[in-house]
């Protein structure tokens, strides 16, 4: 499973994201995110681009490995954060 950290700036990062067009409110926040709990409303039936274990198994497990995925969904992460702190200071 993939080592989530719940921190929710994915789902705080929403905007300009084409596949979550109808997900996203004005101010980039996906409506799905409870922000005081800081965690998805519809966590069990999310899209399947919110999850990543599930997009891995029906869309690249052919063609990469899940170490592979896992990795560049980290790098991501690791940028949201950047640029997070980037804007916050």
């Amino acid at each position: 499973m993939f080592p989530c950290e719940r921190c929710g700036l994915c789902c705080r990062s929403l905007a300009g994201v084409a596949l979550a067009e109808n997900m996203v409110l004005e101010n980039g926040i996906c409506k799905f995110l409870d922000e005081e709990k800081n965690l998805c409303r519809i966590y069990s039936a999310r899209p399947i681009f919110c999850n990543v274990d599930a997009y891995y198994e029906k869309y690249l497990s052919g063609c990469m490995t899940r170490e592979d995925f896992y990795s560049q969904n980290k790098k991501i992460c690791e940028e949201i954060r950047r640029q997070k702190k980037c804007r916050n200071e």
